[in-house]
């Protein structure tokens, strides 16, 4: 009873604070934290990528930013990323030209961060990771019906 009572009492301060217009800053500082680290869980895998044309490549960090870099002068913009949908895993990637929308898509060889949905992609706008091939990986050419090495 006196565990409903304090429940209660809490209840109703909260309850006068909002409408008095104080926030709650803890606590919706706290839900953030939580929903920022539950969206980097699903987006780690896609934190380092490279465009399409390999020219440039996007580097996010757990905090929310993210930072494209041009390989061909070294230019660095700096940018956010944040969740959108985390059903559709579907994130907003802002640096000053490059704001869009991406869907995380895993892969065998890392990640793909998809522009757009999955049903309407659009790869040209797309990143994706690149692994250092290594020399245990098995490179094979098709040269007139013959399989080299």
């Amino acid at each position: 009873m006196a565990t409903q009572l304090l429940v209660l009492l809490r209840l109703i301060v909260f309850g006068f604070a909002s409408l008095l217009g104080f926030s709650h800053s803890l606590v919706q500082h706290q839900v953030r934290a939580v929903q920022v680290h539950a969206a980097w869980d699903s987006l780690r895998p896609c934190a380092e990528t490279t465009s399409f044309d390999g020219n440039w490549s996007l580097s996010l960090a757990e905090s929310g930013k993210a930072v494209v870099t041009n390989h061909r002068d070294d230019q660095k913009l700096s940018g956010n990323w944040e969740l959108v949908d985390a059903r559709d895993n579907l994130y907003r990637i802002d640096v000053l030209a490059f704001g869009n929308d991406f869907t995380v898509v895993p892969s065998a060889a890392g990640c793909v961060l998809a522009s757009g949905s999955l049903r309407r992609a659009d790869l040209s706008q797309s990143w994706f990771t690149r692994r250092e091939r290594d020399g245990g990986d098995l490179v094979a050419v098709a040269d007139s019906g013959r399989v080299t090495k």
